[in-house]
């Protein structure tokens, strides 16, 4: 009785083990994307005015300045591509859960 218990017990930890690391696997995965369409978007929209700058060119705090203005006012993105550029910006400099 005992080793079954142990077993169903090791069984569901185990399960449960795969399962976390499934949807870690998922949420890097669609981070990724999102990184990867917010930079497109920041090339061809961004460089639309003026030369995509490499986002490392600048401070966290420049970014935090200059980001939302450009979004919202002179690049007129939506509040979706505009989360899809900060996505690719935070992660470029390296800022996690901005």
């Amino acid at each position: 009785m005992k080793k079954n218990v142990f077993l169903v017990f090791t069984l569901l930890i185990a399960f449960y083990a795969c399962g976390v690391k499934s949807a870690q696997k998922s949420a890097d995965a669609a981070h990724a994307a999102d990184v990867a369409a917010g930079k497109t978007i920041y090339q061809v929209k961004c460089g639309k005015c003026h030369p995509a700058h490499d986002v490392k060119s600048k401070t966290i705090d420049r970014w935090n300045q200059v980001l939302q203005p450009m979004i919202k006012e002179k690049a007129k993105l939506t509040e979706a591509d505009g989360k899809l550029v900060e996505a690719y910006v935070w992660s470029e400099l390296g800022v996690a859960g901005k």
